[in-house]
């Protein structure tokens, strides 16, 4: 590790000495790296565990690169630096100025042992914790920087959706349509909302581009996308007559609109109200729900059936199935499932003669030592005494 160097004295940004250490201590007991706290123009001011030798000109620089590239970003970014070593910042502010940063800095060496396959240290995390610990002391405007990594993240998903069209040799709205439309329709039915998120904001980031300055064309995209959303809402079961009334809503909300900027959060506001009225649907056809997955799993016992199989079978999303499952079964999806395969095989075991290999095969367990042990687990005795003590004497 980098040996300790005493704080230079100049005027500290924004964080006295006392609060430094605190701050040292609290970070370095998660993460094995150097802190030093830096005026705008890169000099240091106070460290701990940090290395001697490092005032050059070049170095100074690459420090307050490094606090404007945690400013622009709203979380702190790795930079390489020479002399095999990673840096990272977090800006220290007073309201909307930036006094200083507080940096985190370690050798690659220590990054990436040799012999071993994966790095000690996840620089995200350790990213993101620096920036919160500053935030908690109230050293940083977290508004900004919150806003500032919302930024980042609809540029980013921008570029990568406009890089995706390219590939895909999408050369217009109506073909992102045709592509996008089956995904989305199929997040809605399964009540995934984070995949129906993200693909609203594709095709948003898609129809601005292609729209540009045209606005009335950009709302008339969205008015077919909003028709078709609540026409999907209805065939899965929402209530007809509520999502007429949304679906008048947002329309009327979306012609009164007169800018590109208020776009995005009616997006969301119209599939988070058309979610909700699909999961209140839901929560009064659970019981039949519910009644459908079991069948499905009785059909497909003897195959290799698992939670996302059988949750696409009634149109749901793995997560959501899972937490109804528990909820009205009254036990986990595997659990159920490894209790009813084991009935059927007790019912083969009285009116059968069947082989137990076969049994076990046919009940879906493909290792009969495995078979046995399940078996015995859940009914007290192995499988041929319970077929000697059950059997049927007409099998």
């Amino acid at each position: 590790m980098p040996s300790t160097l005493k704080p230079i004295q100049i005027p500290t940004p924004g964080m006295d000495r006392q609060t430094f250490l605190r701050l040292a201590r609290t970070y370095q007991q998660r993460w094995a790296v150097g802190l030093c706290v830096v005026q705008t123009d890169g000099h240091r001011c106070m460290s701990q565990r940090w290395w001697p030798s490092r005032d050059t000109v070049e170095h100074r620089d690459l420090l307050a690169f490094n606090i404007q590239e945690g400013l622009r970003f709203g979380e702190p970014t790795v930079t390489y630096c020479p002399g095999n070593r990673l840096y990272w910042a977090v800006p220290l502010m007073h309201n909307a100025i930036v006094l200083g940063g507080l940096v985190a800095g370690i050798e690659e060496d220590d990054l990436f042992p040799d012999g071993e396959d994966q790095p000690p240290l996840d620089l995200r995390l350790a990213c993101r914790e620096l920036r919160q610990i500053v935030e908690r002391e109230n050293l940083t405007n977290a508004s900004l920087l919150s806003q500032h990594r919302a930024n980042s993240d609809q540029e980013r998903q921008r570029a990568e959706a406009l890089h995706m069209l390219k590939l895909d040799g999408v050369a217009s709205v109506r073909q992102l349509y045709w592509r996008e439309e089956p995904l989305l329709l199929t997040a809605l039915r399964q009540a995934d909302r984070s995949e129906a998120r993200l693909i609203l904001n594709r095709i948003l980031t898609v129809v601005m581009h292609h729209a540009g300055e045209r606005f009335d064309l950009v709302k008339s995209f969205l008015m077919e996308l909003v028709a078709t959303v609540c026409r999907t809402a209805v065939e899965a079961g929402a209530d007809p007559e509520a999502m007429l009334g949304h679906n008048f809503q947002s329309m009327t909300a979306l012609a009164s609109f007169r800018s590109l900027e208020q776009l995005a959060p009616w997006l969301h506001d119209m599939l988070e109200k058309t979610m909700d009225a699909m999961v209140s649907h839901s929560q009064n056809t659970t019981p039949m729900v519910m009644a459908g997955a079991i069948t499905y799993m009785q059909e497909h016992l003897g195959e290799p059936i698992g939670r996302d199989e059988v949750a696409q079978a009634i149109a749901l999303s793995p997560s959501h199935f899972s937490r109804l499952f528990k909820q009205h079964i009254g036990r986990g999806f595997n659990q159920t499932l490894v209790r009813m395969r084991v009935d059927h095989a007790a019912e083969l075991l009285t009116r059968t003669t069947l082989p137990i290999g076969q049994i076990a095969e046919s009940s879906g367990f493909s290792d009969q030592g495995y078979f046995a042990k399940t078996f015995h687990k859940l009914m007290s005795v192995s499988p041929t005494d319970y077929r000697q003590k059950h059997a049927d004497p007409m099998a």
